[in-house]
C-alpha cells in the first residue's frame, strides 16, 4: 500500500508567537500613529494655527483692564475667544454675544464670587461704576480658524478622538487580518477533514507552519493512514466474502439443477399416492431452493458495483415492453393496471436492462401489497429534462418506519415476508441503479389511493444530469 507523506513546510510559528507578531506590529502602530499626531498638534501650535490653552484667558484679562480703564468692550468674534454680557447693577442685561438665556445663568454663577468655573466654561465678572460685566471663556486649546472651532471647540479633544476612531479602526484591521490569516493556515486541517469524511484517504496533508495546527494534521495524518489501512483490510475482506458466496451459491446450482432434473423425471413415473407425496415435497423444496439462490446471487451483485452501459433508447417501444411486463405481473391476483403517459420525449438515454430491473422492482412491490381485484397506477412524465416512473397502488401503504428505511439493505418491516420470498433488496437495488443514472429515489404515501407512492426520477440525456 502506498503510504503518502506529509508535505513539509518551512518554518514551524507557535500561535502566540503569530499572534505577537501581529500584535506588536498593532502597538508599533499605535504608538507611531499618535506620536504623529501629537508632532502635528506642535506644529500647528507653531504656526498659530492652534491657539494654546490660556489663549483666551489672556484675551479676558485684557478686557478686564480695558473695563477697569472705563473704556468700553470691542468684541471681535472672529479673533476673540470669549463673549460676555454687560448688565446694570441691578442685573438687567443691557448688551452682549451671549444669548439671554446664557447671560442670566452668567449672571446667576458670579453673584458669589467674581471668577468661577462650571464645566466646561470658566466665568469672570467685572464691575465698573453702575455696570457689571460677565465674560465667558474656556481654558483650552482651540483651532485660530473660526469655522473650525465652531464644530471642533476643544483642539485637544478633537485630536484626541481621531485618535480614538483610528485605533478603533485599527483594532477591527488587526482582528480581520489575523482571522484571514489563520483561516488559511487552517484550510488544509478543513481540506483533510472533508477527505476523510467522504473516505478519500489518497491525499497528502501540507503543513500551515503553525506548530498547534500542525499537530493536529499530524494526528490527522496518522489517523489517516490508520483508516486507510484498516478499510483496505475491510475492502479485501467483504470483496472475498462476496467472491465466496457467489462462487457457492453457483456451485450449489449444479447439483440443485440435477436433483429438480431427477424429481421432474421421477414424477413421470407409476407411483403411489404417498410417493407422489413425497415427490412433491421434494419438488417444492427444490423450487423454493433455488429461489434462495437465486436472491443469495442478486444479494451479491447488489454488494458490488455494477457497470452502467447507458445508451440511447425508443421510449415508447420501451415503455411497451415495461407495460408488458407489468400487466403479466399483475394478472395473477387480477389486478387491474392503468398507465397515463405525459409529455414523453422521443428517446431516452439509460441502460435499459438496470432501468426495467428498477421499475420491475417497484411494480412487485405494489403487486405484492396491492389486494385481489385491486387497482395500481402507473405514470411516466416528464418534467425539467427529467423522467419519472410511479408507481401508486391501493394496499396499506408504508409505515413511518418505511419510509425512512424502506430502500435500506435487508429492511423489511414485517419479518413474515420473508416467508413469501422477500428479503428486504428489492428497493435497495433499485436505489443504487437509479443513484447510477444520476436521479433519485422518492418513497412516500398516495393521497389519493392511501397506498404506497414510489417514484424513479432520472436525467433524459447525458447533458441534464
Amino acid at each position: 500500500m502506498e503510504i503518502i507523506k506529509v508535505q513539509q513546510a518551512r518554518k514551524s510559528t507557535k500561535l502566540r508567537t503569530m499572534f505577537l507578531g501581529y500584535l506588536a506590529i498593532f502597538c508599533i502602530g499605535t504608538i507611531a500613529f499618535a506620536l504623529s499626531l501629537a508632532l502635528i498638534f506642535y506644529v500647528l501650535m507653531s504656526y498659530g494655527a492652534i491657539l494654546p490653552a490660556n489663549y483666551a484667558e489672556k484675551q479676558v484679562l485684557e478686557a478686564k483692564t480695558i473695563i477697569e480703564a472705563g473704556k468700553a468692550l470691542q468684541p471681535n468674534s472672529k479673533l476673540d475667544l470669549y463673549k460676555y454680557a454687560l448688565f446694570t447693577s441691578d442685573g438687567s442685561l443691557k448688551k452682549g454675544n451671549l444669548s439671554e438665556k446664557q447671560a442670566k445663568a452668567a449672571w446667576s454663577l458670579t453673584q458669589q464670587s467674581d471668577t468661577i468655573y462650571q464645566f466646561p466654561y470658566n466665568y469672570m465678572k467685572v464691575r465698573h461704576n453702575d455696570e457689571v460685566t460677565v465674560m465667558r471663556y474656556s481654558i483650552a486649546a482651540q483651532f485660530e480658524l473660526p469655522i473650525l472651532r465652531q464644530y471642533m471647540p476643544n483642539a485637544e479633544l478633537s485630536f484626541f478622538v481621531v485618535f480614538c476612531i483610528a485605533f478603533l479602526v485599527g483594532v477591527a484591521l488587526l482582528a480581520s487580518s489575523f482571522g484571514r490569516k489563520l483561516a488559511h493556515k487552517m484550510s488544509g486541517l478543513q481540506q483533510a477533514t472533508q477527505q476523510i469524511q467522504a473516505q478519500d484517504l489518497d491525499f497528502s496533508i501540507k503543513l500551515s507552519g503553525v506548530m498547534e495546527i500542525d499537530q493536529v494534521l499530524h494526528s490527522m495524518d496518522k489517523m489517516k493512514e490508520t483508516l486507510k489501512t484498516s478499510l483496505q483490510k475491510q475492502w479485501n475482506l467483504e470483496k472475498s466474502r462476496r467472491e465466496q458466496i457467489a462462487a457457492l451459491a453457483h456451485d450449489v446450482k449444479t447439483p440443485l439443477t440435477i436433483v429438480r432434473g431427477n424429481v421432474d423425471l421421477l414424477s413421470e413415473t407409476e407411483q403411489s399416492e404417498e410417493q407422489k407425496e413425497y415427490t412433491d415435497y421434494i419438488a417444492e423444496s427444490t423450487k423454493q431452493m433455488e429461489q434462495y439462490i437465486k436472491t443469495l446471487i442478486e444479494m451479491t451483485k447488489a454488494e458490488t458495483a455494477a457497470t452502467l452501459r447507458a445508451e440511447t433508447i425508443d421510449t415508447d417501444f420501451y415503455l411497451a415492453k415495461i407495460k408488458d411486463l407489468i400487466l403479466a405481473l399483475a394478472s395473477p391476483k387480477k389486478i387491474s393496471v392503468v398507465f397515463g403517459v405525459y409529455n414523453l420525449p422521443d428517446t431516452l438515454y439509460a441502460d435499459p436492462v438496470l432501468l426495467e430491473r428498477a421499475i420491475m422492482n417497484v411494480a412487485s412491490n405494489a403487486v405484492d401489497q396491492a389486494a385481489e381485484h385491486s387497482e395500481i397506477r402507473m405514470t411516466v412524465e416528464t418534467t425539467l429534462e427529467r423522467i419519472r416512473f410511479t408507481v401508486l397502488d391501493e394496499g396499506p401503504g408504508f409505515t413511518r418506519e418505511a419510509l425512512k428505511q424502506a430502500a435500506e439493505q435487508f429492511y423489511m418491516g414485517d419479518s413474515s415476508r420473508r416467508l413469501n420470498g422477500h428479503y428486504g433488496m428489492g428497493l435497495y437495488i433499485t436505489k443504487s441503479i437509479v443513484n447510477l443514472h444520476g436521479g433519485t429515489l422518492h418513497i412516500a404515501n398516495s393521497t389519493e389511493t392511501g397506498g404506497g407512492q414510489v417514484s424513479i426520477e432520472i436525467p433524459i440525456s447525458p447533458l441534464s444530469t
